[in-house]
Parts: structure tokens; sequence; C-alpha cells
């Protein structure tokens, strides 16, 4: 380490820079996200690992809490980023050297001759590419890590942390409707393969393979570039482009305090002003610089606007003549070409996050709110219901037994008046025979005779 700790240094402050201005001790502090473009850029997920999995070995060795295992966020110091070298180096290549001495030279070694030296500070992707655009893409990074973590599910390892894999990203994107012709399943492969060939050779894909924001970021800035969402953004703002671009001035100012107020710094680097052209085949005009500098620069502005007017004015009237472009218009010519990709850049990038991108999150969770909402209470309704049902059973059940006992009333009833409602239909006893008659008859007759004699 001690041998390449001057390039190892170099390394750190040139990888923890990207996206920040210039500071006064010209000292940086690496993130999480830096680092995992250092990784990829040094191409380590190439030994059959991701970024995901270089986390989770990280948070073995170094005790990192689980809800910070894939944090963005997380400040790396210099002396941590050369642990994390020597641990992945160890991880990647301790099985090559695990017989030979010292293995963990030889693991770092190797680590440092085929990745490190060849290709760091070599940035790829499209978040840190160029400085100023990464100061506009910073503006939506605070949204887009919670989209990220709202769409993530527990891992099925331990330590059972969230993880996106592609399958729940291409989800995602259709159920916010943007999964289209522009931006097709195909063209989301080869855009997520372009820094990681194990992903999709052509044929084949691999849709388990997990995700870190950095890949999940790239991928959603990439498909702001090469796909074109007019036809969604005017469905979802039911308004004409021209209207879009015409009310830019006040979103773009927006973002623009929003940078300045995320890093007071940040804005003040722009030698050059980049402007938005106000005129109703261009876009708003304002400079990219602190409010105090933008309210300065406003007469500026309308002064440069109103010439802009008067010189094509005067050369309508000039009619079929011939118009000469000074040396200085020459030069200025590609200037102009330069600040009118970067305003295109910066209204394809606004439009796709905030009216196609943010509005499609908002209305699905603004779905799931509801559905919850209808699921508390269809609860409700069903335990109302249940409780009804109860009450209304145990009333059935009093009626049963008030009903059972009137017909037992009844009976007693009927069986009491049987006695008395006998006599008077027929004898009691029955008569007797005949016999017994004139035994009675006789017994009746003796008596006279007596008293005769």
């Amino acid at each position: 380490v001690l041998r390449n700790i001057t390039e190892l240094r170099r390394i750190y402050c040139f990888y923890s820079g990207l996206g920040c201005d210039h500071s006064l001790d010209n000292t940086f502090l690496m993130t999480k996200l830096h680092f995992w473009r250092f990784l990829k850029d040094c191409r380590f997920h190439h030994h059959n690992i991701t970024l995901a999995d270089m986390d989770r070995v990280l948070s073995v060795y170094n005790g990192i809490p689980i809800e910070e295992i894939h944090s963005p966020f997380r400040t790396i110091l210099l002396r941590t980023f050369l642990n994390y070298l020597l641990q992945l180096a160890y991880y990647i290549h301790h099985k090559e050297f695990q017989n030979r001495s010292p293995s963990l030279f030889l693991c770092f070694t190797k680590l440092m001759s085929e990745n490190i030296h060849p290709h760091a500070c070599q940035v790829k992707g499209h978040l840190f590419s160029e400085q100023q655009r990464t100061l506009y893409s910073m503006n939506y990074i605070d949204k887009c890590w919670e989209i990220y973590t709202a769409y993530c599910r527990p891992n099925e390892a331990p330590p059972y942390e969230l993880t996106m894999k592609m399958r729940y990203f291409l989800w995602m994107l259709k159920d916010f409707r943007m999964i289209n012709k522009d931006l097709t399943a195909t063209k989301f492969m080869t855009v997520i393969a372009e820094d990681n060939p194990f992903v999709y050779d052509g044929t084949d894909s691999n849709f388990e393979l997990e995700l870190v924001f950095l890949e999940f970021f790239e991928a959603l800035l990439c498909f702001s570039l090469c796909c074109m969402f007019d036809q969604m953004t005017r469905s979802y703002l039911k308004v004409p482009y021209d209207d879009i671009t015409t009310n830019r001035y006040g979103s773009t100012q927006t973002i623009l305090n929003q940078s300045i107020h995320r890093s007071p710094s940040a804005i003040t680097s722009h030698d050059s002003e980049v402007h938005f052209s106000s005129t109703k085949s261009s876009l708003d005009k304002i400079g990219a610089l602190p409010d105090g500098k933008i309210r300065q620069s406003e007469p500026k502005l309308k002064k440069s606007l109103s010439e802009d007017k008067v010189s094509k004015m005067n050369f309508k009237t000039q009619g079929r003549g011939l118009v000469f472009m000074s040396p200085q218009e020459k030069y200025e010519k590609p200037k102009d070409e330069q600040k009118e990709k970067l305003n295109i850049w910066v209204n394809n990038l606004y439009v796709f996050f905030v009216s196609v991108l943010f509005s499609a999150y908002k209305r699905e969770e603004m779905l799931k709110e509801k559905v919850k909402e209808n699921q508390l209470q269809e609860a409700e309704l069903a335990q109302q219901r249940q409780i009804e049902n109860e009450e209304l059973e145990a009333r059935l059940n009093i009626l049963r037994e008030e009903e059972a006992r009137k017909q037992d009333f009844e009976l007693d009833i009927t069986v009491l008046k049987e006695p008395s409602e006998i006599p008077a239909s027929q004898p009691l006893t029955p008569s007797p025979p005949k016999e017994d008659l004139a035994s009675i008859q006789t017994s009746k007759a003796s008596p006279g005779k007596k008293k005769k004699k």
C-alpha cells in the first residue's frame, strides 16, 4: 500500500471531487456514490461479483449497519478507502493465492496491476462524465433515491437488506407506463448492459442481477437521453409542447436555486453562463449564477434579447442582399451550439424526471394510498357486517327460544283443558253390563217385599 500510496491518494482526490466545485483547500470527502463509480471504472465487477455483493462483503468486514449497506450518501475516508481495497483484493483473488505467501500482498498487487493502474480516473457512465451536467443531474438524486428505496425488496439471503433487482426495475417502469415503442424491454437491457457485460449478451438476459443506486440512476439518465418521451409528456401534462418550453423559466430557476442551496459553491465554478433562449422557437435564458448575480444579469439579458431581435429584423429587411459574418460571430457560433445542446439536454432532463418519472411515481403512490384506504374501508365494513350478522343471529336465537317456550306453554294449556271438556260430551265411566243391572234391580226389590210382610 505504501508503495502505491501516492497514486491511491491521487485517485481518491480525483473521484471524491466528481460533481463538486473547487474548494479553498481542494479537499473533498468521498461518498459511496463516488466509490461505486471507481469500482465500475476499474472493472471490479468483471470478476463475477456485483457491486451489491461487494457492499455486503465490506459490511461484514467493517460492521456496517443493514440500513446503510447500499446507501449512496455514506462517506468514506482515505484510510477506509485503502481498507476497502485490501478487503476486496483478498476476497477476489484469495483462492488463486491461498497456497502462496504472502497472499494478501499478491492479491493486492494483482488488483493494482490488472484493474487500478490501467483503468483508474477514466470516468465512464452518464452521471460524472461532465462537470456541468453532473451539477444539474444531482438536483434529481434525492427524489430518485426515494423511488429506489420504495421499490426495493428484502434480499432472500442474510443480512436480508433491501435490494433492487433488474426485474423490479423493469416492473417499476411498466407500472409507470414508461415502457413503450421508444423504451422497450430490449432497450432497457442494452442500456444496463453498457457497463456490465454479464447482464445481456444479445440473446440471454439476467434479470436477477442486483442494481445499486448508481446503476439505477445512471440508467434513468440514459433513458432521458436516448428515448423520446414527447407524446408521453403531452399525455401527462395535457398541454402543447410549446407551452412546456415557454414555461420552463420558473422550473429551471427553481432547479438552479436548489443546486445553490445544496452546495453553496457548486454554481460559482461555471466561468461561462448557461442560457435558455426566450424566443418563441427556443428556451428561456437564465444565467447559471447565484441569486445576486442572476438579479444583476437580468437587465443584460433583456438588453441582449432586444439586440438579438433587432439584428434579426435588420437581417430580414435587407432582402436579397448577402450578409457576411464577422470573425467574432464565427467564434461565438460554436459556443452557441454548445449552449443550445446543453439547453436541449437540460430541457429533456427536466421533462423526463419531473413531467414523466416523478409524476408517474406520485400517481402510483396516490393509487397505493387509495387502495390502502379502500382496504381499510372494506375491512371496517366487513367487521361491521360481521357484528350486524352476530347481532341478527342473536336476535333470531332469542326469537327461536321465545317461539319454543310459547309452543311448550300452549301444549301445557291444551293438556289442562282436555279433562274439563270430556264430561259434557261423554260419561266418565262406561255403562254396566245387563247382568249387573239385573242384580242391582233384585237388590232394590227385596226390601219392598220385606216391608209388605
